[in-house]
């Protein structure tokens, strides 16, 4: 069973102005899916919080799925960090995943999910809004542990 770190990016949850429900169904659908959550954080838009959390994440988990932060404003930092500590991008991933949020709506045009290895982990960011992460998680959850299971060297022939 893998194991995953899910991160919520915005000061206003992190603040208690309003719940985290983006979290809550990432955590929800890979639970469901099989999946073991061994964290789960909300913090504010915070480079070195997330940079710190990413580095404890990878130590304990196989995926970690970041929601928020992926947008244009200057308080969206999520995939700079990301892409700061990151070992390599997964440019197919990175693609698919804005391909298929294109498909559902133009705005996705101004968002920026990326998929990335950080030491053995595969991290996944995703936008905050509850209908990006539904309709996102639903697209990679298919195929999810066979990615994961590349990245572990699992034999997947």
């Amino acid at each position: 069973m893998y194991k995953v770190a899910i991160i919520t990016l915005s000061d206003r949850a992190a603040a208690g102005v309003y719940e985290d429900k983006s979290g809550e169904h990432l955590h929800e659908a890979l639970g469901k899916a099989g999946y073991d959550i061994v964290m789960r954080k909300v913090i504010p838009d915070d480079e070195a919080l997330l940079a710190r959390l990413l580095d404890e994440a990878t130590s304990i988990a196989d995926l970690i799925v970041t929601t928020g932060g992926t947008g244009l404003s200057s308080r969206d930092i999520t995939v700079k960090v990301v892409e700061e500590l990151m070992d390599y991008e997964l440019r197919g991933m990175s693609v698919a995943l804005h391909q298929y949020s294109l498909e559902k709506s133009k705005g996705a045009m101004f968002s920026r999910a990326l998929g990335a290895v950080l030491r053995k982990t595969l991290i996944i960011t995703m936008p905050g809004s509850l209908k990006a992460v539904t309709e996102l998680a639903e697209f990679f959850l298919p195929h999810l542990k066979h990615g994961l299971d590349h990245l572990n060297d699992v034999d997947v022939h």
